[in-house]
């Protein structure tokens, strides 16, 4: 006879992870009802429980062991001491409690764009109380340094925001600083303030009158978050601390809202009504409150609904609207948006899918323009095509960890921050891209060549930071920002034989570079080519002017020379044709910084 705990499982959780709690808790097992009260005092229901298990599974098991023994009441010991000081002693300011939005808005300044908090959308003191703590040293720690954020490194602690929920019983969120570029950033230090420094959860609740919810599950579980029922539950998506969980429930700052699932799917952020053929943004404005939205408007008016399942058993809402062809949704077991077809739209605004982690199949075969954060969350889509596109605005696919194809034919434009930080980005095809702002394709670990015969002006820091770049080709391009190409050590070949104007930092600190032809440009802001180890010869037979720092530190260069420059602004020491490589070492061993 199977035993009753792991029958209630099996119903509520699933198959799987009955199984799994049979191999991990055999000797709670054996006192019937023991483990399911526990599963069930923890975790909402939900079928995606043993996935979620797997990738901290030695630790799930020790907080339910932890959870099943018999515990005595041991006195805590009392904490004198205030959070301020608390702070102090762990190195952080901690600033007075924000009493108004002002106080709030005056700590963006720590956040970079496209990184920023949805605290500072506004009327988040309608239901929290909010503290904000910087560490002493923040001036130190600099973004650019860290190319592989984690949640609870130097830059993602080093300015937090601590938040209580009003009410009787509240439950605490720590801020951080990399925001959504990081998993479950709004539970850094395990929603724990001991974590930071032993005895500054006492300290708050005693201090600022506290009525924080006690036995908590306070460890970390990804994309896992506490109601104040005090279970967790696992979200999809969240917007402006509003949680969207699986099985049709809503954290509404704590509270827990549910949709009868005869009526409603509950789709990330979005309310599929059944009955009424509808598709409506769930906010938390009573759930009526109509905003505009990129995703909801690209589908356009319905005219009819209907559900079928696809090959692999997911869930496919077929939308037929009043123009065009069938738009096509797919929802995965969790109710999480993992495809999306649609031959009808043209152009889409601003945050199409923006909070969306898991869009695996993504087919607009006529779309020719985008707005800012398109797909910006995005973790699951590998390979994109989008052979009409010609414009996309800043911050597209920003942070997509499995990207490896891309294939824009037509695209003309790309705006701030375009494929920056993609993982696994390999090929790309951009024939027809002509201008691209800041932060172009900046941090690629594994994009070795790229071809942009079109391209005739960047932005600042154009491909930073690419571990593998060995070779690119700008044939059309005139015009660079600051840091173009800046700190990719090992690109070998490159082809700008229409350059004519270098921002500042053109291409330091390169370890492989030999050669360089740049036989039409004019103009090289300081620091050009500094720091270039092998550099031994370079073309610049149209230069005009030179900025401070120009060809510093690039001590094997021998033949050098500069028939047209004009303008050396003080900073630059002209090097003598044939020149030594021991004389130039002499030569330009001033600092140029």
């Amino acid at each position: 006879m199977e035993n009753t705990d792991l029958k209630y499982l099996k119903k509520h959780y699933g198959e799987k992870f009955a199984h799994l709690c049979r191999e991990l808790f055999p000797t709670i097992l054996e006192h019937e009802g023991m483990l399911s009260e526990i599963i069930s005092r923890y975790f909402a229901p939900t079928r995606s429980l043993y996935e979620d298990v797997l990738p901290v599974k030695e630790n799930f098991r020790e907080f339910i062991l932890s959870k099943a023994k018999i515990n005595e009441s041991v006195a805590e010991e009392e904490v004198t001491k205030t959070p301020e000081e608390l702070m102090d002693e762990a190195g952080y300011i901690l600033y007075p409690e924000c009493q108004s939005e002002k106080d709030i808005q005056s700590f963006k300044k720590y956040w970079k764009q496209g990184e920023e908090l949805c605290t500072f959308r506004g009327g988040r003191l309608d239901s929290c109380r909010v503290w904000f703590a910087v560490k002493k040293n923040i001036d130190q720690i600099k973004r650019k340094n860290f190319k592989n954020p984690e949640r609870q490194d130097e830059y993602g602690t080093s300015a937090i925001s601590i938040q209580f929920t009003k009410g009787n019983r509240s439950t605490l969120s720590i801020k951080n600083r990399y925001n959504h570029t990081v998993n479950n950033p709004d539970a850094t230090y395990s929603n724990n303030l001991d974590n930071i420094i032993p005895g500054l959860t006492q300290s708050f609740v005693k201090t600022y009158g506290i009525n924080l919810m006690k036995d908590e599950a306070n460890f970390y579980f990804p994309d896992y978050y506490i109601g104040d029922d005090g279970k967790l539950y696992r979200v999809n998506v969240e917007d402006n601390g509003v949680m969207f969980c699986d099985n049709n429930r809503i954290l509404l700052y704590g509270n827990v809202v549910e949709f009868n699932k005869a009526r409603y799917i509950l789709a990330e952020k979005y309310l599929i009504d059944k009955q009424e053929k509808t598709i409506k943004l769930s906010t938390y404005r009573n759930f009526e409150h109509e905003e505009k939205d990129a995703f909801i408007d690209s589908i356009g008016e319905i005219k009819d609904m209907t559900f079928k399942t696809d090959e692999k058993g997911n869930r496919v809402v077929v939308c037929t609207p009043k123009k065009g062809e069938d738009v096509e949704i797919t929802l995965n077991e969790r109710n999480e948006i993992i495809g999306y077809k649609n031959p009808n739209v043209t152009e889409i605004g601003d945050k199409f899918l923006s909070l969306n982690k898991s869009l695996q199949k993504l087919e607009l075969p006529n779309l020719t323009k985008v707005g800012r954060y398109f797909l910006m969350m995005n973790r699951e889509l590998q390979t994109l095509s989008l052979p009409k596109l010609i414009s996309a605005n800043s911050y597209f696919l920003l942070n997509n960890k499995k990207i490896a194809d891309v294939y824009l034919p037509e695209l003309k434009y790309a705006g701030v921050d375009f494929l920056s930080s993609n993982m696994a980005l390999e090929k790309l095809s951009l024939p027809n891209l002509e201008k691209a702002e800041m932060h172009f394709l900046s941090t690629n670990i594994r994009l070795a060549s790229i071809e942009l015969p079109k391209l005739r002006e960047v932005g600042e820091a154009f491909l930073v930071y690419n571990d593998a770049l060995q070779s690119i080709s700008l044939p059309s391009l005139q015009f660079t920002g600051d840091g173009f190409l800046n700190r990719n050590q090992i690109i070998e070949e490159v082809y700008l034989p229409n350059l004519k104007i270098a921002g500042n930092l053109f291409m330091t600190s390169n370890q492989a570079l030999k050669n360089l032809n740049l036989p039409n440009l004019i103009s090289a802001g300081f620091n050009f080519l500094k720091i270039n180890d092998v550099l031994k010869n370079i073309n610049l037979p149209k230069l005009e002017n030179a900025e401070r720092g120009f060809l510093a530190c690039s001590e094997k260069l021998r033949d050098l020379a500069l028939p047209n420059l004009k303008n050396q602004n003080g900073a630059f020491r002209n090097i003598d044709l044939n020149k030594t490589e021991e004389s130039a070492k002499n030569e330009q061993s001033m600092d140029m910084e």
